[in-house]
Order: C-alpha cells, then structure tokens, then sequence
C-alpha cells in the first residue's frame, strides 16, 4: 500500500493527521479540484473610469507646424527661418544624418528646385504634451508629392517640439519616422 504524498503547503494548513487519516482528500479528483479554485475567475470588477480626452491643442501651434511643412515643401527661405530658431535640430525622414538650419533650409531649397511639388499634406493623429513654455507633439503625417510627373506617398510617425520664447510659438525641433513610401520614387 503507498503512502500519501505530502503536498508541503498544503499539509502546513491541514490539522494534525489530517493527511494520514484520509488518503481520499489526496486522491486525483480532490487536487484538481483544488486547482479549479484557484483558477475561478474573481467576482467582476466595477470598470475603470474612461480616461479624460486629450487637452486641446493650441490652435496657433498647429498654424505653426503646418506652416513649417508647406515652407519646406515650397522652398521657402524665408518663412522657414522665421518660424525654425538658429538652434533648430532636425531627424528627418531618411536615414541620414541630423539636419541643422542651414542643411534643412538647404534641403529644402533643392527639392523645390528639382520640380518638387505638395500636393496633399495631412496629419491624421496629433496628441500634444505642454510643459510650461514647450509643447510636444506626436502624431501621424501624410504627404502627397509630385516630381518629374509622378506622384509618391510618404508617410510616418512625428514628433515636434514648440517653445514659447519672448511672447511667440518657435518650432526648435522635429524628428520624422518614414513608415512608407508609394510611387517607387526615391525621397528629398
């Protein structure tokens, strides 16, 4: 005849003798039967409280951004250097290397002298973190370009940064993720 296996945590619970005077409480039907209590769902939970929306954003900080993007697009000196601070840093869409003022003002100024054309610009997703004097932006963009007769879709995630600087918005900052591409022409 076997003797009953002792379960330690178990038998820590049980009176005295209680695991030798039944060799039944062990038997396969009662384990599983302990392990169906402990697998039994809890009683449900009053659901969470739906989070607060998203604070509005400053509508002069989205004049701004897309201000910036159709200066760039439209090789636009002057406009980007009046909206970009002489600290700008940029990550742009491609895998190069970041891009100061002059390199994205330069940037710029070569795509629209190459025939390169907005056509649509769209930002489906924007939320915004305000931090004092600076607001961040995170989003999804999506621009229509055309050059050499071809049209090319380009879009990806965004992150911007804004500060409040002497009473005006300056956009100091942009890093840009390329997620796709359409029409097989290469990117600015």
């Amino acid at each position: 005849m076997r003797s009953p296996r002792r379960i330690p945590i178990l038998a820590k619970s049980l009176p005295p003798g209680a695991i030798a005077s039944s060799r039944a409480i062990w038997g396969i039907g009662a384990i599983f039967a302990i392990l169906a209590l402990h697998a039994m769902p809890l009683p449900a939970q009053a659901p969470s409280p739906t989070p607060p929306a998203a604070p509005a954003i400053d509508p002069e900080i989205l004049r701004l951004r897309e201000s910036a993007w159709r200066a760039w697009f439209g090789g636009d000196e002057a406009a980007l250097r009046s909206l970009l601070p002489p600290e700008f840093l940029g990550i742009d869409m491609g895998d190069g290397p970041f891009s100061d003022l002059e390199k994205t003002v330069a940037e710029s100024r070569a795509f629209r002298a190459g025939g390169g054309r907005l056509v649509r610009l769209e930002f489906p997703e924007t939320r915004a973190q305000r931090l004092g004097d600076v607001v961040v932006l995170y989003g999804r963009y999506s621009v229509v370009l055309e050059s050499e007769g071809q049209e090319r879709t380009l879009a990806g995630r965004l992150t911007e940064l804004f500060v409040l600087r002497e009473g005006r918005w300056w956009h100091p900052g942009w890093h840009l993720d390329l997620a796709s591409t359409g029409g097989g022409v290469a990117e600015p």
